[in-house]
């Protein structure tokens, strides 16, 4: 050891005196800079050889951290040296974990002329210390070190970039081929061999794909395309298309020292984008544009500068009975038909016309440039066309048919959902009309204008079920010819947002088409069972009836019907206190769904009265099927009957009827009382209307 300040430094930490004697053998008898540091990478020990190193005695090195005393260490590569050396495990500190450490050994430059090896090793029999022997290496040496690292790391790349997928080209700063990969080598026709020392330009032709004359690209024009699509003539005089990328590698000065050149075929990518894109905007069965192309060109249309008396027309086709077709031979045939009709409409449209399978059975036709007569004569044309097409398929041979909405496009036409919307409800109303029809959208006064006008109110009646804008309203029903109590009809008002009232007639049509129905009767009766809950001595001692009107939806609702059963028994709402207004043609058409409903409810109490009695052509045939306690007579023949002989006839007859039944019957519509004398003497039970009593809220039935 070298002084007094080592041996102290030693003494100081967990060595004992043969530690100490062994430690001062080693470090003495080294050749080359030996020191002793701690994980802190603070010199322990140092010899004399790093004094000659470093110019540094072992008094001014003690305790200083290495990297200040050897500058050129000071970086991350050293001190994970020193924590890598440091971590081996107790468990494993053997010779061979000794000297097996991976990266313990690194090159240092000092100047120009000058690299240090350093190496780093654990202390044994001490955790926490390392040895760290520094020797000193003139340039011809270190350099030889760094080329055989060089190869190696050359020969390691060159063997990964074979491998890899992409082509690559190796050239040097002049633009001669150092290295090519095989994939490089099946795209250009040349072999590593005969490329490397030639041009670039000589093994990789390439060419824009927009140039028509193909010249292949000078050098500078190669470098320059960073990330363009060129076209690769192989060898052979095949051509693929290729994508490459450019990168260069400089030294510290900034100078070029290679190029790495990459590429790659997109024959199989430009196929599979194509094929993406075709089926993006195609429908796969019928191979016409789907949807979202159709819409995507519908709005093209409507942002294109208008036209002064342009005018364009959308067709909206939806095939009569498709259903059939599907349920009796199965979707393949199904979709088979929907081919065959395409190219049945193909026929009839020109050129310049968008056909487009909108989904499921319907088509959508965009006429450009179009009056609406030419477009009518379109259309009619196609609907006759398909009018006398008959499908077969196997055994099996069916007759088609088409209805179709048309709504025109003019300048004023902004929006492509609400055209199509438009589109939509005409071809419904066209199914309506007994379908193989073509109705014509107008805004003036068509069913499709009307029925457009009834979508917009489902917005504004949900939007008042969830925020409760509803209120009840009642009509007295008194009794003409026997004293009984009076009973009353509950009725549905809607409140907008300023809260004035809005009749049924403006909301109740909307709600029947759009199925909202049954949550408009589900709110009614659980409001009017909450008025009963609460004024239930009122109510017990009135001994009136409630008459709440039921949908055609509801009547087939088993959730509706649940509900009620849920109210009345969880509130007990007394026996015969509820009596359900149903309409004839409801009834009817719902004849077996219907009868389980009413009876269901009559098990407990309810009572049922059939509103509009008469308006139906079978009501008589009908009557005995349902199990009804009154006949409601309607209205139209009630308010006529004294000017109209039949109308008179007519009330008189269905009120004989229901009483050789045992019902009771309820006029409506009384409006004066020269018409509730004439009830009285043929001996209607009740009456209803304004000429009685109009309707008032429901708070006031119990004041």
């Amino acid at each position: 050891m070298q002084g007094k300040g080592s041996t102290e430094a030693l003494q100081t930490g967990v060595f004992s005196q043969s530690d100490l004697v062994q430690l001062q053998e080693v470090i003495d008898a080294c050749d080359v800079g030996l020191c002793l540091i701690n994980t802190d990478r603070r010199v322990v020990a140092w010899n004399r050889h790093l004094s000659d190193i470093t110019g540094k005695t072992d008094q001014e090195a003690l305790t200083e951290p290495l990297e200040e005393l050897i500058p050129q260490l000071a970086g991350p590569r050293f001190s994970k040296m020193v924590h890598t050396a440091a971590q081996v495990p107790q468990s494993d500190r053997s010779l061979q974990a000794y000297f097996s450490l991976s990266g313990s050994r690194h090159l240092f430059r000092i100047d120009e002329n000058c690299f240090i090896r350093v190496s780093v090793k654990p202390l044994m029999m001490h955790p926490g210390y390392c040895l760290v022997q520094i020797s000193e290496i003139d340039s011809t040496l270190a350099q030889r070190d760094k080329l055989t690292t060089n190869t190696l790391a050359e020969q390691r790349t060159r063997a990964m970039l074979s491998s890899v997928e992409d082509a690559v080209i190796l050239l040097d700063a002049s633009g001669r081929v150092e290295f090519a990969n095989l994939a490089a080598e099946g795209m250009t026709g040349y072999s590593n061999r005969q490329m490397t020392g030639r041009r670039l330009t000589e093994v990789y032709r390439v060419f824009d794909e927009s140039d028509t004359e193909k010249k292949p690209l000078p050098f500078e024009k190669i470098v320059d395309s960073e990330g363009r699509q060129l076209v690769l003539m192989h060898r052979e005089g095949l051509s693929l298309p290729v994508q490459q990328s450019i990168t260069s590698l400089r030294d510290e000065a900034g100078n070029l020292e290679s190029i790495v050149l990459v590429f790659k075929d997109t024959s199989q990518s430009r196929k599979l984008a194509a094929q993406l894109s075709w089926q993006s905007s195609h429908d796969p069965v019928t191979r016409l544009y789907n949807r979202t192309e159709f819409d995507r060109q519908l709005t093209g249309l409507l942002e294109q500068p208008a036209i002064e008396d342009c005018v364009h027309c959308l067709l909206y086709l939806d095939i009569d009975r498709f259903k059939i077709v599907n349920d009796n031979c199965g979707h393949a045939a199904g979709d088979e038909l929907l081919r065959q009709l395409a190219s049945l409409i193909k026929r009839s449209i020109r050129n310049s016309d968008l056909l487009a399978r909108l989904g499921g059975d319907e088509f959508g036709i965009l006429l450009t440039q179009c009056s609406v007569e030419a477009a009518e004569r379109i259309a009619d044309s196609i609907r006759l066309s398909i009018q006398g097409f008959r499908f077969v398929y196997g055994d099996k041979s069916f007759s088609q048919s088409v209805s179709i909405g048309m709504v025109p496009i003019d300048n004023q036409s902004n929006n492509p959902e609400q055209i199509l919307s438009l589109a939509d409800s005409a071809c419904f109303s066209a199914k309506e009309e007994g379908r193989n029809k073509i109705h014509i959208y107008d805004p003036l006064g068509s069913s499709a204008a009307r029925r457009h006008g009834e979508a917009k109110w489902v917005t504004h009646i949900r939007s008042a079920l969830d925020e409760d804008r509803f209120t009840l309203y009642v009509q007295p029903i008194i009794s003409i010819n026997n004293n009984a109590a009076e009973h009353v009809e509950v009725l549905i008002r809607m409140l907008d947002e300023s809260g004035e009232l809005i009749l049924p007639r403006a909301f109740i049509p909307a709600a029947e088409r759009f199925g909202l129905m049954p949550n408009v009767d589900r709110w009614v009766i659980d409001r009017l069972i909450r008025y009963i809950v609460d004024n239930r001595e009122v109510c017990l001692a009135a001994g009136r009836r409630y008459f709440i009107n039921l949908s055609g939806h509801s009547l087939c609702d088993e959730d509706v019907l649940q509900m009620i059963l849920d109210r009345i028994k969880r509130y007990d709402i007394p026996k015969g206190m509820l009596c359900f207004e149903v309409t004839e043609t409801a009834a009817i058409s719902n004849l077996t769904s219907a009868e389980h409903f009413m009876r269901t409810l009559q098990r407990i109490g309810c009572e049922f009265a059939l509103d509009d009695f008469g308006s139906g052509l079978s009501s008589f045939s009908y009557l005995k099927h349902l199990p009804v306690e009154y006949l409601k007579i309607d209205g139209a023949f009630v308010k006529e009957m004294l000017d109209n002989l039949i109308d008179d006839s007519m009330v008189d007859a269905i009120n004989r009827i229901g009483h050789i039944m045992g019902l009771e019957t309820i006029a409506e519509f009384v409006e004066n009382d020269s018409v509730l004398h004439r009830l009285k003497d043929i001996g209607i039970d009740y009456a209803q209307g304004y000429g009685i009593c109009r309707p008032y809220p429901i708070e006031k039935l119990f004041e």
